[in-house]
């Protein structure tokens, strides 16, 4: 039985008014159902919770300030070659211009100064040529990076062949600067007079007297000896460091996503990779610029050509291929280091002095 409490219009249906048209039928009111509650009417949010919100993050390819790049590499480089880079160097260009094992060597180096003897050539000209082959190459690849970022944005260029040719750039714009350096450094580096027992400020300044030494016997265009296959090297050095790093990358981290964001041991694991496959592709060269400019060959034409037919002439292939890879060990250390140091290091560190600022 049904109850006017449960249903209260029930009462106003029973209670016999005349009324049907304003009254709806037993059948309406046990069957039909109840109406929706009506929304509320829309709130309008303030523009300050609209402006507060957090946006999506958007990634978006940016490119270096060649300013900032150049600074960087400067300081970087500096360091490294200090450290490490000057003495592999230094034993890799003994290993190409004389016999001797990499013990002998170095004994050779260190038998009158002792350690100090292993940084022989690197005040000043190693010092020059380390702050002026990380400035110039950081900012040759940053610039040509900028210049090249509106094709990769149109899709005409891949970022990894942008960053391929922007690494050749830099090192084409380290070549033609470098060369005067690298020739005085390694002319102080193959000659006998300074595995002589001398103070370190004697040495430095012997070693600046070299640069006048060779303009006054040899001519001003004696520094720039050799400096066309030095810039040939230098576009053949960092385009392939690059290149082969870029590989790396791809081939050990980003083959299921290519917009894979590599951490940074990952992108120097892959830098170091990338140097070691560069190696073998220059090292013929490397030995040629050594050849040229030791001390033994002052004032004398060394031409390539000529110098792999006399290694052919005295042994065949098998002494061509040996007189190539001469120094295959260190130049491997030192490639591989310098590879990760200028492209990951120095990006690393930029990005944090951008975050920073």
């Amino acid at each position: 039985m049904l109850s006017p409490s449960i249903f209260p219009r029930l009462a106003a249906f029973s209670s016999g008014s005349s009324s049907r048209e304003r009254q709806p039928s037993l059948s309406a009111l046990l069957f039909c159902p109840p109406r929706a509650a009506p929304l509320p009417p829309p709130r309008v949010l303030a523009l300050s919770a609209v402006t507060n919100a957090p946006l999506p993050q958007q990634t978006t390819t940016t490119t270096e300030r060649p300013v900032r790049k150049l600074l960087i590499g400067m300081g970087v480089t500096l360091g490294y070659e200090f450290a490490l880079g000057h003495y592999l160097e230094f034993i890799k260009i003994m290993k190409q211009t004389r016999p001797g094992s990499y013990v002998q060597l170095t004994q050779e180096i260190m038998r009158a100064k002792g350690v100090v003897g292993i940084w022989d050539g690197f005040f000043p000209w190693g010092a020059v040529q380390a702050v002026a082959k990380g400035s110039v190459f950081s900012w040759g690849h940053a610039v040509t990076r900028q210049g090249l970022q509106p094709f990769v944005a149109e899709k005409k260029l891949s970022a990894g062949t942008a960053e391929v040719l922007a690494g050749g750039a830099g090192g084409g714009f380290q070549g033609f600067v470098l060369s005067p350096t690298l020739l005085l450094k390694t002319r102080v580096m193959t000659d006998p007079v300074f595995r002589q027992q001398m103070t370190p400020l004697e040495t430095c300044r012997q070693s600046m007297s070299v640069g006048m030494k060779v303009i006054r016997h040899e001519g001003a265009a004696a520094l720039m000896k050799g400096s066309v296959v030095f810039s040939l090297k230098r576009v053949a050095d960092w385009s392939t460091r690059f290149f082969f790093s870029v590989q790396s990358e791809n081939f050990l981290y980003k083959r299921a996503d290519p917009d894979a964001v590599l951490s940074t041991s990952q992108k120097m694991a892959a830098s170091l990779l990338g140097g070691v496959f560069s190696t073998l592709v220059t090292l013929p060269i490397d030995v040629m610029v050594a050849q040229i400019q030791q001390a033994s060959k002052a004032g004398a034409k060394v031409s390539v050509l000529a110098t792999f037919r006399d290694e052919f002439r005295r042994g065949g292939l098998k002494q061509v291929a040996g007189f190539a890879t001469t120094g295959f060990v260190v130049r491997v250390l030192h490639v591989c280091f310098t590879t990760m140091i200028m492209k990951t290091a120095t990006s690393v560190i930029y990005e944090a002095l951008e975050k920073r600022d």
